[in-house]
Order: C-alpha cells, then sequence, then structure tokens
C-alpha cells in the first residue's frame, strides 16, 4: 500500500521551498568554516592539534548515534515540528560554541551535531512526502544548497575572522543569521504541515499492513554503505586534500582556494542528478559515471602540474556533487512512504556517517607511517571504488519494503 498522496508543487509552493533552502544552508556551513579558522582556535583555546582534530570527527559520531533516533522522535512531534526544533537547537548550539572556553565549545559542538543529525535525516524524508511528483527536482534544490554553503564556510570563515577583534567567533557565529530567518519562514510551514501530517498518519495507519526491519533489509545496507563512502571520501577530501596540494608543491593559500573550487564546483551536479535519478527506474549509469569522474578526479592528485591539478579539483568535485544528491535521492525513491524513507535515511545515515569518521584518521594514519600523501591519493581512489561496489546493487529498482 502507498500512502496518499499531496499533489503539491514547487512553482505553487515557493514559501516552502525557501524555507527548506534556508534550513539546509545551515546543515553543512557550520562544520566547513571551523578548518580556515582551527590554528586560532587552538591558540584562543590552548588546546593541541589532537584535541582539534576531535572535534572534526565529534560531529560525525553524532550523527552516527543520533540518526537512527530521528524517526521515533518525528511519531511523535511530525516531521515538521522536528524540523523546526532541530533548527532551534541548531541556533543554541552555534551560540555555545562562541560563548566561553572550550568545555563549552565542545558541548556546543556535540549539541550541533545533534541538530544537524536531525536535519540530515528529515530533509529527504519531508521532500518525498511533501512533493512526490517532483522529489529529484526538490533534492536537488536543498542538496545543492548544501554544497553552496559549505563552500561559502570554508571561503569566507578565515576573512570574516580579521574583519572584528572578535576573530573566529564571528566566523563560526555568523551561520546564526541563516538559521534565524530559517526559522521565521518556517514557523507558518509547521503549522499548517503539522495538521496535514496528522491527517495524512491517520490515512495510512488504516492501510499500513507491516512495519519494515531496516536492519533486515540487504537494499537497506547497499544504501547505507553506499552513504558511508560517499561521505569518508568528502570528509576526507575537506580534512587532508589541502596537504595533500601543498605536497604536490601549491602554497596553503592556494590550495585552500582549491578546496573552494571543490566545494563549488559539487553544486551543478548535486542539482541535477537528483532530477535525473528520479526519472529512471535504474540508476545504475550514473553510479558509473561518479566512479569514473572519482577515479580519473583522484588520479590526476599524482601529478604536480597546477592546471591538472586543478582539472582534478573540479573533476573530483563534479563526482562528489553527484555522489552526494545521489546518495540523498536513494533516501526518498528506495522507500515507498514517507515512514520508510525516514527509517532508511537514519539509518543510512548513522552507518554512514560511522564509516566516514574513520576517513580522516585512516589517511591521517596512513601518512604518519609511510611519510608521503601518496598513500592518502590511493586511498580515495579504493574509497570511490568500495563507492561502486556497493552503489551498484543500491541503484537498482526496488524499494524496502519490498526487500
Amino acid at each position: 500500500m502507498t500512502e496518499p498522496v499531496r499533489i503539491h508543487r514547487i512553482k505553487e509552493n515557493w514559501g516552502v521551498v525557501l524555507a527548506i533552502i534556508f534550513i539546509a544552508s545551515t546543515l553543512r556551513a557550520p562544520l566547513t568554516s571551523v578548518g580556515p579558522v582551527v590554528d586560532e582556535i587552538k591558540q584562543v583555546m590552548d588546546i593541541n592539534n589532537s584535541i582539534a582534530g576531535i572535534l572534526t570527527t565529534i560531529p560525525l559520531i553524532i550523527f552516527a548515534i543520533v540518526s537512527p533516533l530521528v524517526s521515533k522522535v518525528t511519531s511523535r512531534l511530525t516531521m515538521s515540528r522536528t524540523i523546526l526544533y532541530s533548527t532551534v537547537l541548531l541556533i543554541i548550539a552555534l551560540y555555545l560554541r562562541v560563548a566561553g572556553d572550550f568545555n563549552v565549545f565542545l558541548i556546543g559542538t556535540i549539541l550541533l551535531g545533534v541538530a544537524i543529525a536531525f536535519g540530515n535525516v528529515m530533509l529527504p524524508s519531508y521532500v518525498k512526502w511533501y512533493f512526490p511528483m517532483q522529489i529529484g527536482l526538490a533534492t536537488g534544490i536543498y542538496s545543492g544548497t548544501m554544497n553552496f554553503t559549505a563552500g561559502l564556510g570554508g571561503g569566507l570563515s578565515f576573512p570574516l575572522s580579521e574583519i572584528t577583534p572578535i576573530g573566529f567567533r564571528l566566523s563560526l557565529a555568523f551561520w546564526i543569521i541563516l538559521a534565524v530567518i530559517a526559522i521565521i519562514l518556517w514557523l507558518p510551514k509547521a503549522r499548517k504541515g503539522t495538521e496535514l501530517e496528522k491527517a495524512t498518519a491517520t490515512q495510512y495507519q488504516a492501510k499500513k499492513t507491516k512495519k519494515v526491519s531496516i536492519v533486515k533489509s540487504k537494499l537497506a545496507w547497499m544504501v547505507a554503505l553506499t552513504m558511508g563512502f560517499q561521505s569518508m571520501i568528502f570528509y576526507t577530501v575537506v580534512a587532508w586534500v589541502p596537504s595533500i596540494l601543498v605536497d604536490r608543491g601549491l602554497d596553503p593559500s592556494t590550495a585552500g582556494y582549491l578546496l573552494m573550487l571543490n566545494q563549488f564546483s559539487q553544486v551543478p551536479m548535486t542539482f541535477t542528478f537528483p532530477i535525473i535519478a528520479s526519472k529512471l527506474k535504474d540508476q545504475r549509469i550514473l553510479i558509473v559515471i561518479i566512479t569514473i569522474l572519482f577515479l580519473l578526479g583522484f588520479s590526476l592528485f599524482f601529478t604536480q602540474s597546477l592546471v591538472l591539478l586543478v582539472v582534478g579539483i573540479i573533476i573530483a568535485g563534479l563526482a562528489m556533487g553527484a555522489c552526494f544528491s545521489l546518495c540523498m535521492t536513494f533516501f526518498s525513491i528506495r522507500a515507498r512512504t514517507s515512514e520508510g524513507s525516514i527509517a532508511l535515511s537514519g539509518f543510512g545515515q548513522s552507518v554512514g556517517y560511522l564509516i566516514a569518521a574513520i576517513g580522516p584518521f585512516l589517511i591521517g594514519y596512513l601518512h604518519d607511517a609511510t611519510g608521503n600523501w601518496v598513500s592518502g591519493i590511493i586511498a580515495l581512489i579504493i574509497m570511490s571504488i568500495l563507492f561502486f561496489i556497493f552503489g551498484y546493487p543500491a541503484s537498482k529498482q526496488n524499494v524496502i519494503e519490498d526487500n
């Protein structure tokens, strides 16, 4: 049985789309804005490199812990209210990161991980529920926003820290502005959405026959592992590619700009791939295209030519954008109902971010063990192959309710 279909179209619901865009704008930038100012954070907070490295890993671990719990919370609050409350929590977390000493910063980082975990899980499910006939376009809009603002977070963080004497605190608090706008836009939608969700749930409950055992679903595991290696690649690139580029002969400033270029180059594919994926019954050809782009892009990291490194950065960015948005689309199209989508999204992101947390640590360990970054490039290529191994079966036409 499928749940009742609500014919909402994007062109008639730009208020909802705008609210989704601002929600999405807060889900990556608060994380990518840390790296460029980490040296200042270490100095002000009086922490060493090892502890500073944990700041990148903590949100990923929190994502893994919290994501499976989202469906339970949502079943009590509804999707609309869950998104609203998680955005309020995100504002509190962003404030705590800049309001005190390192202990308060750490608490803020943990709460930020909780808030973003809810947003990450909820947006694919909400899009499936609210725009069932335009899942690909709606997914492209919010995932493109996430990647674009991730690039802004990395690119604007250091310049913002130099504007005022408060330094990195302005860089990290800046995103509160977007979160406040998101809440203002979301409030009226949350009220109407909650009423509609309750009505939908009542109708669906009468037709519901069985509960999906997500852990026993082979398809759910394939989607989760695909998400895992996609996330591992993303966070490894964010953490270590600037260092790899410096090792290739670039200066740190140029390496930072190329990382921003990598983030921005993800946006076109992030927007277009969900639209293409939603129109295809079988997405295996997309997995092949993404894998080829990954292998080509990362292979160019072996060179010391600036032109080829720039080309490699762009190609890898195209692959990363397509890869991320396709995983987000899987959470919608690999489930028949919004309840199934929430369960798949929570499970997939829990497993996925647990795998992702290994990436930056693994590359750092390989560098220490070998004394060079060639091992890191090889590791990125291996991650790309593993993405293909699990992504290919995940892209076959099927839903978890039938699996």
